[in-house]
């Protein structure tokens, strides 16, 4: 069920609804094969109805007060998303805007004149109506996910899983600080041409900046999908551990140092936390400085090893992915000596790729590949270490995630921050 419903609600807000069908929604979410028959195989009309039923269930009851009510129209899976109070049921608040960049109706777009149109500014509007739709849609989404209490899915426990995630949950109720991304900051430096750093960030000067267009991106508190997704399979695997997490919005600058252990979600550019934990790094986020394009630096390349490994262009960060093509994401487990014991970074140069590194820490076979490929000793505990993940980077997805370099931090060692 979380699965079906985070499946249909990232296509419908990623402007891809057309792409909701029962065929795509049996292979890609219940594991038919891609030629399987739906007319042979009813079992996402099954699925479709009980989430109708539950979903009904929650708003009417639990979720009474939840400011979003999420449906799915009988005949169709493409969910709608309408207000509790204002527009009527049947006018869903996902707008046709974020199908695409719409550059025709000056009325629509007020703030873009026909001067302004140039390849970053063409994208504010599309980017805009995300993240707005984004972030009333992900309160409700996540108490739905998050409060499923027994229907939630058991995450299959292995080996793996035991070796990498024992040691953060060792205790009963011990508690993981999640740092999910501040997606309109991200989205804010790509648009205006900015580069912030933490020192920025928690001062926050920038909220503050005069004549600037793009000043609504950065003010709203809103994140992605991607962590969204990744925050919730931390919270299944947490639950299945016997402990919990803690979500923090990057933004809240709540001393999450004084937590014991850490997960931070997204780079640089959208967590600047992250800024903190980069000089324990040999792959650190990048810019070229002719195209823009993000890239993670090799700060010391081995034999057959790149100096850079990037993305064609900056714009395929903010989600124009209406191609293929290669992306990059960074896992990296750090020991501290002060402040967190542990802290795991999953960041990505754009959004499949921050997902990409989040599955490969939640997902047991994704899980179990990476560590292989960094000759884990199974049944042992996890050391510090970073992975350099490679993957196809699709629209609305990813595949093909595979580990194309790491570094092993030295055994026994730990970082001050």
């Amino acid at each position: 069920m979380q699965a079906f419903l985070l499946y249909i609600c990232d296509h419908a807000l990623s402007g891809r609804a057309g792409r909701i069908k029962e065929q795509s929604i049996g292979a890609d979410v219940l594991g038919r094969k891609p030629d399987y028959n739906p007319a042979d195989d009813n079992i996402v009309r099954v699925r479709a109805r009980e989430l109708r039923e539950r979903l009904g269930r929650y708003f009417a009851t639990e979720g009474i007060e939840e400011p979003i009510v999420i449906t799915v129209p009988k005949g169709t899976y493409v969910p709608e998303f309408s207000p509790r109070f204002g527009a009527p049921h049947d006018a869903p608040v996902v707008p046709r805007a974020i199908k695409g960049p719409d550059t025709t109706s000056q009325e629509r777009h007020p703030l873009i004149t026909p001067q302004e149109r140039h390849p970053l500014i063409r994208y504010w509007a599309p980017l805009m109506a995300f993240f707005l739709i984004t972030v009333v849609t992900s309160i409700a989404l996540t108490r739905i996910l998050l409060k499923s209490g027994k229907n939630s899915p058991v995450v299959q426990r292995n080996v793996e899983l035991q070796d990498f995630w024992g040691q953060f949950f060792d205790r009963p109720d011990e508690e993981l600080r999640v740092v999910y991304a501040d997606s309109g900051l991200g989205a804010w430096q790509t648009a205006g041409g900015h580069d912030l750093h933490l020192g920025d960030y928690l001062s926050q000067k920038y909220l503050g900046v005069r004549n600037d267009k793009f000043s609504e991106l950065v003010k709203t508190r809103v994140t992605s999908p991607a962590d969204l997704s990744i925050s919730v399979q931390l919270a299944i695997l947490a639950k299945e551990f016997g402990g919990r997490i803690r979500l923090q919005f990057a933004r809240d600058n709540d001393d999450f140092f004084r937590y014991k252990n850490a997960f931070v979600i997204g780079s640089r550019r959208s967590n600047p936390w992250v800024e903190v934990f980069e000089p324990h790094l040999n792959f650190v986020l990048d810019k070229d400085p002719h195209s823009g394009a993000l890239l993670f630096r090799n700060r010391h390349p081995q034999a057959h090893e790149a100096d850079a490994y990037a993305i064609p262009t900056l714009l395929d960060a903010v989600g124009r992915n209406q191609k293929e093509f290669d992306s990059y994401g960074l896992v990296a487990l750090l020991k501290g000596c002060t402040g967190p014991e542990l802290v795991v970074l999953a960041e990505g140069l754009n959004m499949p790729a921050t997902q990409a590194a989040g599955d490969m820490l939640t997902d047991p076979q994704r899980l179990q590949t990476m560590l292989s490929a960094l000759g884990h000793k199974t049944g042992t505990k996890v050391t510090p270490f970073e992975a350099l993940i490679k993957l196809t980077s699709l629209p609305g997805g990813y595949e093909n995630p595979t580990v194309i370099t790491f570094r092993l931090h030295p055994a026994g060692s730990c970082e001050v921050w």
